[in-house]
């Protein structure tokens, strides 16, 4: 019987980048070549795709994809991020890309995305993999597109009930034009402490806390450096930071809550990705009745959007109030990150993790 071929989508043109290629390395060390005949499908920053010549080599103890790709590491990418140094995503528009839709469709049956964040996480991959007829992990176009857009998710959110912080948003046009009249806004909408993010990105790349709104300008330009949309939350003071993740097409099942618990004054990018400045707790210590809570939540949510094979889905807690955050339809898969780490204390390790996934997009297609 021949193995099914499996195209590991990694990189891509977003500031999560790095990440990506850290979550393409852990599923190609992880999955059963027995089953799997693997291949990588590399886009670097500049959109550019470079297409394997066979399948991907198994990599050796101490060797890292991010080095074999010429890449940065996550911890690299985090001094970068510190020094503003760091490269925005690119305009390249991927013609390379364009030009492999046959090619790809007879080289792969099934596509593991594992591309974090924008032109990778938004619906963008996922809606060229449908014009190819390929069957791919994760959810689709419209539910991709939604827990992108933060915005957008809240509001649908809003819109079906469930618990959200109250947020604004802006433009960065309207920025540049009237700067007083935005932080005037965004005063009135959330108050004078807040959280500032890129509206459509993750791995809280570009997120601020502002204490007072002196910080708010600097907050919002750096936000804006990566996206021209940013969404401005209320603070909620001394909330934890609790995660679900959710497996599975019609029928989902949701993992038992855990926790972040950051050395900073947020879980930022750098705490996410460097040893030692966060713990990732895979099933924290709350009440049945908090968990049962945000189990239901979770399900709310994840079928509010149409979501589909995997999504982790974060909250905002504080006493026995919940907020719902964000979604994450393609979570990290990373070291370092809580949902494969959730799957495990359910009692799926990580290959049988990759299998399921397959299995669900593969069921999916059919």
């Amino acid at each position: 019987m021949s193995r099914l071929r499996v195209g590991v989508f990694a990189g891509g043109r977003s500031a999560e980048h790095e990440v990506s290629v850290a979550s393409a390395e852990a599923v190609l060390r992880a999955i059963d070549r027995e089953r799997y005949e693997p291949y990588l499908l590399y886009i670097d920053r500049d959109g550019r795709w470079l297409l394997p010549d066979g399948p991907a080599p198994r990599l050796d103890p101490g060797v890292s994809l991010a080095g074999l790709l010429g890449a940065a590491s996550p911890a690299e990418e985090a001094a970068l991020l510190r020094s503003h140094a760091a490269p925005v995503v690119t305009s390249s528009r991927g013609a390379e890309a364009r030009a492999s839709v046959g090619a790809l469709a007879d080289a792969i049956d099934v596509a593991f995305l594992v591309v974090h964040g924008p032109y990778g996480e938004d619906g963008t991959l996922q809606g060229f993999l449908e014009l190819a007829g390929i069957p791919y992990v994760g959810a689709g176009v419209l539910a991709s597109a939604v827990a992108m857009d933060k915005v957008v998710f809240k509001d649908l959110m809003r819109g079906h009930g469930l618990p959200v912080v109250d947020s604004t948003w802006l433009r960065r046009r309207g920025w540049v034009r009237d700067p007083d009249h935005a932080i005037r806004a965004v005063a009135d909408a959330v108050g004078e402490r807040s959280v500032v993010k890129p509206a459509r990105l993750g791995s809280s790349v570009g997120m601020s806390i502002v204490h007072e709104l002196s910080e708010l300008p600097a907050a919002l330009d750096e936000a804006f450096g990566y996206d021209s949309k940013v969404i401005v939350e209320r603070y909620v003071e001394g909330a934890r930071e609790l995660e679900c993740g959710v497996l599975g097409n019609e029928d989902p099942m949701v993992f038992e809550p855990g926790e972040v618990r950051s050395t900073h004054e947020f879980y930022d990018y750098e705490a996410k990705y460097v040893d030692g400045l966060a713990v990732v707790v895979p099933r924290a210590d709350v009440e049945p009745e908090l968990a049962a809570q945000l189990k239901e939540l979770s399900l709310a949510a994840y079928r509010a959007v149409d979501c589909a094979g995997m999504a982790r889905v974060d909250f905002l807690v504080t006493g026995e109030t919940a907020y719902l955050s964000e979604m994450n339809t393609l979570p990290g898969f990373t070291t370092t990150s809580m949902y494969p780490k959730q799957a495990d204390a359910a009692g799926i390790e990580f290959a049988e993790l990759i299998d399921r996934l397959i299995e669900l997009a593969m069921d999916r297609d059919r």
